[in-house]
C-alpha cells in the first residue's frame, strides 16, 4: 500500500505546482486588471517553494522578487508587508488543501456495494483497511506540505495578532478532513468513539509524525510508511458500531 500511495502523492504534488504555474501565466495575456492577479500568484507560488525550501524566517521581500522576476515594488503594490504575504499565502494553501480533501472524499469513501453495516469480524477489518486505503489518498501528504504546515503553526503560535484568519483557513481544513472520517465511517455502519474532533486531531498528527519520521531519516520516499501501518488500527478501536 505505501509504494502506491508514496507515488500518488508524488504525481498529485507535481501536477498541482505545474498547475499553480500554469495558471499564473496564462493571466500574461489577461490585461491589466488580469496581471495584477498573475503578480500576485507568482509572487505566492515563489513564497511557496522558498518557505519550503529554507523557512519563512530566512526568506526576505529580496528572495521572494529573485525567484518570482519582479521589482521590490512590484512586491509592495500587493501585499503590505512580509506579515501580510504570509498571512495570505497560508490562508490560499489551506483553502487549495481543503478544496482537495473535499475533491477526494468520493474516493475515500466505499463504493456503493460496500455501504452496509459490517457484521462478522472479518468484514469489520475489512472494510476498515478499505476505508484506510482511501482515506490515505484524501490526505495530502508530501515533504513540501510538511514543511510548509509546520512553518505556518509556527507562525501562528508567535504573531497571535495576525492569526485569526490563518486559523480560520485551518480549523476549515481540518473540517474537511473530518467530513471524510465520520462519512467514511458511516458508511460502513461505525460512528468514531471519541469526539469526531479528537479522532480527526489524532489521525491528522499520526499522518504529520509519519511524514516527519520518515523526512528525519531521509526517506522521502516513506512518507506515509507508519500511517500505513497505523491508520487501520487506530480506525479499529476508536470506532464502534453505529448505535441504531
Amino acid at each position: 500500500m505505501g509504494v502506491a500511495m508514496e507515488k500518488g502523492a508524488r504525481l498529485r504534488d507535481v501536477a498541482g505546482r505545474a498547475a499553480r504555474h500554469a495558471a499564473a501565466r496564462r493571466a500574461v495575456s489577461a490585461g491589466a486588471s488580469g496581471k495584477r492577479a498573475q503578480t500576485q500568484a507568482l509572487l505566492l507560488e515563489a513564497g511557496r517553494e522558498l518557505f519550503a525550501e529554507q523557512g519563512i524566517g530566512a526568506t526576505s521581500v529580496g528572495d521572494l522578487c529573485s525567484r518570482a522576476g519582479f521589482t521590490r515594488g512590484a512586491f509592495y503594490s500587493n501585499f503590505a508587508d512580509m506579515d501580510h504575504f504570509v498571512r495570505q499565502l497560508a490562508e490560499r494553501e489551506w483553502e487549495q488543501m481543503t478544496d482537495f480533501v473535499r475533491q477526494a472524499v468520493d474516493e475515500a469513501l466505499p463504493d456503493s456495494a460496500e455501504r452496509s453495516p459490517a457484521s462478522s469480524d472479518d468484514e469489520v477489518q475489512h472494510a476498515l483497511e478499505i476505508l484506510a486505503d482511501r482515506l490515505l489518498l484524501a490526505m495530502p501528504v508530501s515533504r513540501e506540505f510538511y514543511m510548509l504546515q509546520n512553518e505556518f503553526v509556527s507562525y501562528i503560535l508567535r504573531n497571535q495578532e495576525h492569526a485569526q484568519g490563518l486559523r480560520r483557513s485551518y480549523e476549515a481544513f481540518k473540517a474537511s478532513l473530518r467530513e471524510v472520517v465520520v462519512t467514511g465511517l458511516g458508511a460502513i455502519g461505525r460512528e468514531c468513539m471519541l469526539s469526531a474532533d479528537d479522532m480527526t486531531e489524532l489521525l491528522f498528527a499520526a499522518a504529520e509524525r509519519s511524514m516527519r519520521t520518515a523526512l528525519m531519516v531521509g526517506r522521502e520516499d516513506q512518507l506515509t510508511a507508519l500511517l500505513d501501518r497505523s491508520l487501520p488500527v487506530m480506525l479499529t478501536h476508536m470506532s464502534r458500531p453505529r448505535e441504531s
